[in-house]
């Protein structure tokens, strides 16, 4: 019986000595193995992390002029803890700010376990508003007006873009690249192409919270960053010509007009019409000024330089003729047609621009005169799908990586296109004389078209174009190296292409004679595209000066009419502004 009540004791005790083991494990567990992670635990308990923004970078043009700036602004935001009355403030702030009393309610509802920082209720407030909630700061203590800054554009450029409040779809991707739901970010255009150079970086002050999450007024310094300024731009860009060019273009129609430095890619000036005023993105616009830019048929939204595609016309012929050149089809000084206004071929009539025709001509004289005639002969001799690596190997139909996202690619077909496109017999020579002249299918940006003309300009580099020149970071210069390519295109056809061009301008029968200036010689090709749309589209390409360029202009001007009566005049209005000269008005 004693035995029993002992091991009966003895049996309690390896229970408790067990429980107690258990305990004892658990303890170390929690204090040793695990002690690290429930003092962070903890630690977020009675500690906040305040963020401090940080100073969005600048955009300056060459001359380190800026073309948009940070401006004041003034916030409304509501200290929860500090709220004596919740409805008669709601009633308070809805009187005097455009925001309704259930909405300032509902924020409170939301952020009411958010007692360390103020919750923002407005922001781009008025002056005089601002002082009236100050005025009442007594009476509100859990009103704060606080200042801060906005992005003021002043160029109405569409490369510039700009910036806008976070959509709750760009939140959820960049959450984790330290932004906040009511951030600004880059929507288009630099600002969006350079959003990660250009925001900076946010610091923050660790501040110590009570059980209630109430701020103590006390910071952990040690644990505090500063925030640091996103890096200014410089860019190719020069200010003055950009705004010639902005009002020498058509305001009724739509319209695209580039300046780029032929030497390096970098672009001077790029305008395209009708535009936009960023800053109502930025400031907020009404109803009526957005359904007059959404429903205007020149789509003022989109930026005609890179991010649209049109027949190229006549400008596309230097191409063709390099092709021809190159592959041996022709010698440039011989004859190869008489154009007697026009060629049948494949029992259709190809017309020439000039009806009566231009008589014998040789390469040279096509060029400077734009026969048709000549480039239809030469659509009888070339190959298609070889003729269409040439064209992507010139850069005309691919993207040339500029610094925007808002580029598009050009097109040309193949006979496979046709096929599928136009039935299994879809693909006919025919279709390929259309081609020779810029027409048919064929579709370019002007960027496309400067940079291609640039390559010939500067003896065959084909660059990238760019905007941005170098960043500035912190004070130092941060220089950026961009890509360029060679043209399939040997010198010695570069450098006829470029006496052609000098021809088409300056010699007798010339066709882009209306882009003349006083004191520089100007090399241009000019092509008025057919648009079964509406009326011609019009187009000029220059290289000026010659013999050795510096910079490349397009004009284009969609159903613009003529590019020698429309678009060669405002090319050459663009050059003598940028050479300090005078066109030469004479034809």
């Amino acid at each position: 019986m004693i035995f029993k009540k002992l091991l009966k004791e003895d049996y309690y005790l390896i229970i408790v000595a067990i429980i107690f083991l258990i305990l004892l494990g658990s303890l170390f567990k929690i204090q040793v193995i695990e002690g690290k992670s429930y003092d962070e635990i903890a630690e977020k308990n009675y500690f906040r992390i305040l963020k401090k923004p940080s100073k969005r970078g600048i955009i300056y043009d060459r001359d380190l002029q800026p073309l948009l700036e940070n401006v004041p602004s003034l916030a409304v935001y509501i200290d929860i803890k500090k709220i004596n009355d919740e409805e008669r403030m709601a009633e308070f702030l809805s009187a005097n700010l455009p925001i309704t009393k259930e909405k300032i309610l509902d924020i409170i509802h939301k952020h009411r376990f958010i007692k360390f920082a103020p919750i923002m209720v407005a922001e781009k407030v008025d002056l005089q508003t601002a002082i009236k909630l100050e005025e009442h700061i007594d009476s509100f203590p859990s009103i704060i007006v606080k200042p801060e800054s906005r992005r003021n554009y002043l160029l109405k450029s569409h490369f510039l873009g700009y910036v806008g409040k976070m959509s709750p779809e760009e939140y959820h991707l960049l959450k984790e690249e330290e932004y906040d739901r009511i951030d600004y970010i880059g929507k288009v255009g630099l600002e969006k192409y350079y959003e990660k150079e250009l925001k900076g970086k946010k610091g923050f002050d660790i501040v110590q919270v009570d059980a209630s999450g109430r701020s103590l007024g006390l910071t952990r310094g040690d644990l505090s960053e500063p925030s640091i300024s996103g890096a200014d731009l410089v860019l190719s860009i020069d200010k003055e010509l950009q705004r010639e060019l902005e009002r020498l273009l058509p305001q009724d129609l739509s319209s695209a007009a580039i300046v780029m430095d032929c030497r390096t890619g970098g672009i001077i000036a790029a305008a395209s019409t009708p535009t936009y005023d960023p800053n109502k993105f930025v400031s907020g616009m009404n109803a009526q000024y957005w359904q007059s830019i959404v429903g205007d048929k020149n789509k003022p939204l989109l930026n005609k330089v890179c991010n649209a595609t049109y027949p190229p016309g006549s400008i596309f012929k230097l191409l063709v003729a390099a092709y021809a050149i190159e592959k041996g089809l022709v010698e440039p000084d011989k004859i190869l047609v008489d154009c007697k206004g026009g060629v049948e071929y494949g029992g259709r009539f190809f017309g020439c621009w000039k009806k009566q025709g231009h008589g014998p001509v040789n390469l040279l004289d096509a060029i400077r005169e734009s026969c048709d005639t000549y480039f239809y002969k030469l659509g009888e001799m070339i190959n298609l799908e070889d003729f269409y690596e040439f064209v992507e190997a010139c850069g005309i139909i691919c993207k040339s990586n500029i610094d925007l996202y808002e580029e598009r690619a050009g097109f040309f077909p193949t006979a496979e296109w046709y096929n599928e496109n136009y039935g299994k017999f879809g693909w006919t020579r025919g279709n390929l004389l259309n081609l020779m002249i810029g027409q048919g299918e064929v579709l370019v940006t002007p960027l496309s078209m400067a940079r291609f003309y640039s390559a010939l300009a500067n003896g065959g580099f084909l660059l990238q174009p760019h905007f941005v020149d170098y960043m500035l970071c912190d004070g130092k210069k941060e220089k950026i190296q961009y890509k360029q390519n060679k043209l399939p295109i040997k010198l010695e056809t570069i450098e006829f292409l470029k006496h052609s061009l000098d021809a088409a301008v300056n010699a007798k029968g010339r066709t882009g004679g209306m882009a003349r200036i006083s004191g520089i010689r100007v090399g241009g090709k000019t092509g008025s595209a057919e648009n079964y749309k509406g009326d011609t589209h019009a187009w000029f390409v220059a290289i000026a000066p010659l013999p050795n360029p510096e910079i490349t202009v397009v004009v284009f001007i969609e159903n613009g009419g003529s590019g020698a009566a429309d678009a060669a005049p405002i090319a050459g209005k663009i050059m003598a502004y940028y050479f300090g000269s005078n066109p030469v008005l004479a034809y």
